[in-house]
């Protein structure tokens, strides 16, 4: 009985109670959309780090770790590939050779380090392949003598990437809804190549106003890349023997990932190259990647290769890329606080709220309390009004909050305009949110919390009513 009283007390002052019930439903769409924005993202820092930058499990000699001397190789690498080869936990594996090098071409020069792969392995392991930007040539496919994959970002700090606007990319952009007359202002700079995309951006900017490049500055600038594909770049290293020694590689094709600092480190050649340049053996690897079919098995992997191999550094990914592991192994704490502070804000609407309707009923509650009903069962029924104001509130927010998510995940929200802050940090500019059933659960509970904590003050007010003193009032 108490149940149907207080539900039906929840809608005695209709419009009261449905701004509280708006205002709950707006707070929890936001907690549960931010969840969802922050599952996403980790999520797909995690695979970046797992299927693209470091693989479940990376083995190296100790000393490599400390001191990336070309010396410093796995030992028992044969003895090791053989144990994994007959691990079921085991996917596939990669071996590299990797050294730092001076790289440089007539128009610049930066430090890079090279990584020399089997190119077949190295697709069962990592998803780097996928990464070729468009136009940007291909993975080691008929790639002549020599070739080299190197990112977008090295592509820039060395002068094989230009920006050049022709008729045919103007063509493009008017396809992408760029308005016509603001193409039309970039006539001038038609056809000129620009190194850098500081000199190209200074003189967009000339020409379109701080709207128009707001609006369309992104579009140009990725329509305006120009990538000169099978340019020459001399390396310079040092090889087994301590000899300086140089040698030209190709281009055959430029990638991009979501870390810029990965992206601005590394270069890919094959390994044989590599091997035969630097005079190392057919079995010196400095690294081994390790790809698992199952995420969950990779501490009892690694502990089992450390315990058959104690010689060798078996690190997890959770080890190589701190930042992703640290905020997986503390993710749904960080959503429930963020959910707790909405909660909690909104908890003082819910208090005004219930205060209002104590004062409202100070007569009829004076006289529930006359006629025998307890103190326990004014509790019950203050408590259970604010929970199913609460209730309410937050079950239409979580299903307004479950819709955004559900549309979001499949057209993802686009971060592009700020990506480079994003991708330094090694988060991707284009996110697709996600949200799991037990967080919904979670939610219902601390809304349930919250609604009975936020009955206690109201709650304590109509306990403290005098009978005798409510029943005269005028309310």
């Amino acid at each position: 009985m108490i149940w149907s009283i207080a539900w039906k007390n929840v809608w005695r002052n209709r419009k009261r109670s449905l701004i509280v019930i708006a205002s709950v439903m707006l707070g929890t769409t936001a907690g549960v959309f931010t969840t969802g924005l922050i599952i996403g993202w980790v999520d797909q820092r995690v695979k970046v780090v797992i299927h693209t930058e470091d693989a479940h499990i990376k083995i190296h000699s100790p000393a490599y770790l400390s001191n990336e001397e070309i010396s410093n190789t796995i030992q028992q690498s044969d003895a090791i590939a053989h144990y994994l080869d007959k691990m079921p936990e085991v996917k596939a594996y990669s071996k590299r050779i990797k050294l730092m090098t001076m790289a440089a071409t007539s128009r610049g020069n930066t430090a890079l380090l090279l990584q020399g792969i089997d190119v077949m392995k190295e697709k069962q392991v990592s998803e780097l392949y996928t990464q070729i930007i468009p136009n940007g040539g291909n993975f080691f496919e008929n790639a002549g003598s020599y070739p080299i994959v190197i990112s977008e970002k090295s592509a820039e700090q060395l002068r094989i990437k230009s920006f050049q606007l022709s008729e045919s990319k103007i063509d493009s952009l008017q396809k992408a809804d760029v308005p016509g007359d603001v193409l039309a202002k970039l006539n001038p700079i038609l056809n000129i190549r620009y190194n850098t995309k500081n000199l190209f951006r200074k003189d967009v900017e000339k020409y379109l106003s701080k709207k128009e490049i707001s609006n369309y500055g992104f579009a140009i600038n990725k329509a305006s890349e120009h990538f000169r594909l099978r340019s020459k770049i001399v390396f310079t290293l040092t090889d087994k023997q301590g000899e300086l020694i140089s040698q030209s590689f190709r281009v055959c094709g430029i990638f991009h990932t979501s870390n810029s600092m990965f992206d601005q480190l590394n270069a890919f050649v094959l390994q044989k190259d590599l091997a035969q340049l630097a005079g190392m053996g057919p079995n010196e690897f400095h690294e081994i990647g390790v790809l698992l079919h199952d995420n969950e098995a990779t501490k009892s992997v690694q502990q089992d290769i450390k315990k058959h191999f104690p010689q060798a550094s078996v690190l997890n990914w959770m080890e190589l890329a701190p930042d992703a592991g640290i905020i997986t192994q503390y993710m749904d704490l960080y959503n429930y606080i963020i959910m707790g502070f909405i909660l909690f804000a909104l908890a003082f609407g819910i208090i005004n709220t219930m205060l209002m309707a104590v004062l409202e009923r100070t007569k009829e509650l004076g006289m529930l309390m006359a006629i025998g009903m307890n103190h326990k069962r004014v509790f019950n029924m203050i408590m259970l009004e604010t929970v199913f104001l609460t209730l309410v509130g937050a079950v239409a927010g979580m299903l307004l909050g479950w819709i955004v998510i559900e549309i979001s995940s499949r057209t993802g929200l686009d971060f592009s305009s700020v990506g480079e802050g994003f991708e330094a940090m090694g988060w991707p500019a284009i996110v697709y949110p996600r949200i799991t059933f037990n967080y919904f659960v979670g939610i219902t509970l601390l809304v349930i919390a919250t609604g009975i904590l936020a009955s206690i003050i109201p709650a304590r007010k109509a306990l403290k009513l005098n009978p005798v003193e409510a029943i005269r009032t005028d309310n």
